[in-house]
Formats: C-alpha cells, sequence, structure tokens
C-alpha cells in the first residue's frame, strides 16, 4: 500500500489504495452514489461498466494503430486490487482523484471526483498501457478536473521525490486542444501519461516505458480517445 510520501511510481490511470491523504488534499470519501465499484484496497471483483460507461466507451485497438492489444489484469493482492478475468474493470472514482497527481506532489486544486470511472487495459509493442474514462456529471465539472490536475502537474514539475525515486513530473506539455501529456518517474518507473478532455469525461492514459510515444502517436491517440 502506498503512502502520501512514497513517491509517484504508479500512473494516474492505474490508481492504489493509499494509507494516507495526499498533501493539500482531504481524505478520500466513498466513491459517489450508485456506483459499485470496489472500494480502496478491496478484493471484490469489479464489474465491466460502470453507469454509462463500458468498453464501447474506449477505442479499440485497431483504432488505436500498429502494435495495440487489449490485456487482461489478473489484479493483485498484494496491490489491494482484483481483475475480472476482461480487459475492462470498473474503478472507484474517488481513486481516480486519488492518484491523478503523483504521491508526494502539493494539491493546491481541489479536483471533483467524476461519477463513474472504467479502465480498460492495453498493451502497445509489448508495454503495458492503462485507460480510465471518468464520467462527470456535466461538462463544466470535466472541465474543472482536467484544468485543476493540469495545474497541479504543472506545480509538480521537476519535484523530487527521494533520490532512489528522482522526479515526480517532467515534460508536462499540450500536444494537442484540450490534452496534456506529461512522464511520470521518468528515472525510476517511467510512464508517459496522456489525459484528454473529452465532453464530459476526462481518459487518462499511461504508457509504460522511457519516451514510449511519438508526438504524433500522443496526437493519434487524443483523436482516438475523443467519441
Amino acid at each position: 500500500m502506498l503512502s502520501a510520501c512514497s513517491g509517484g511510481d504508479e500512473p494516474a490511470a492505474r490508481p492504489r489504495p493509499a494509507s494516507s491523504a495526499p498533501t493539500g488534499s482531504t481524505s478520500p470519501g466513498p466513491s459517489p452514489a450508485g456506483t459499485g465499484a470496489p472500494s480502496p484496497g478491496s478484493m471484490d471483483e469489479p464489474a465491466t461498466t460502470s453507469g454509462p460507461l463500458s468498453k464501447r466507451s474506449f477505442p479499440t485497438p485497431r483504432r488505436l494503430g500498429a502494435g495495440w492489444r487489449y490485456a487482461v489484469d489478473p489484479g493483485s493482492a498484494e496491490e489491494g486490487y482484483s481483475g475480472n478475468g476482461t480487459p475492462t474493470l470498473e474503478r472507484s472514482p474517488q481513486e481516480i482523484v486519488q492518484t491523478a497527481v503523483p504521491f508526494g506532489c502539493d494539491r493546491p486544486v481541489e479536483l471533483v471526483a467524476p461519477s463513474h470511472a472504467l479502465e480498460v487495459d492495453y498493451t502497445v509493442a509489448g508495454a503495458k498501457a492503462i485507460a480510465v474514462r471518468g464520467k462527470f456529471d456535466d461538462t463544466r465539472a470535466a472541465r474543472s478536473f482536467f484544468a485543476g490536475r493540469a495545474r497541479n502537474l504543472r506545480g509538480c514539475e521537476g519535484r523530487t521525490g527521494s533520490p532512489a525515486i528522482g522526479p515526480l513530473v517532467m515534460a508536462v506539455t499540450e500536444p494537442a486542444r484540450d490534452a496534456l501529456a506529461n512522464d511520470r518517474t521518468p528515472r525510476s518507473d517511467p510512464w508517459r501519461e496522456v489525459a484528454v478532455l473529452d465532453r464530459d469525461t476526462v481518459v487518462l492514459l499511461a504508457v509504460q516505458g522511457a519516451d514510449p510515444l511519438t508526438t504524433a502517436q500522443t496526437r493519434r491517440l487524443v483523436t482516438a480517445f475523443r467519441r
């Protein structure tokens, strides 16, 4: 289980329970009413849908491009989450807020939680890729989350979690309109993250590896994840 000061080695798209709240945030409460997502640390089997979100809310590997495949995450008792035998898993909306910015970063902007959240797992050229789409009450709430997360990430750019972890966030860029890319823990456990604002939803995509995506590939992904 991660603590708030343990560093940023988990991508935003793969929520994990934390033993304490990150700096500048409040302790996570229960998921919004109407969701049946497992609570943080639960080994309950997640559903394959979340509210209106389903596998159809995500692009197929063919649309994403060459080398993309669906993947099945079996879950991990040590890390406190379970799989369901498919690439599609319901997520706790509060976990999305909890891990949207690396643990160890200040969070001056409080983020609103989505009403529903669904994860789809992929691989690209053998590398792990995790996508989560959060569905908000309206477009204003989705934009607030996207903009607040962007401000928090920029405020953490270059900040070091520890000598072993190195920088938590690097290279925050805008590859397209209403899209944000950044590198998380590039020296210790590198992930490239792409966030896409799409009407009343926000997609958080994390691809494992150092420099796993070119600028052209990133822009293609932004287009593909917009419905």
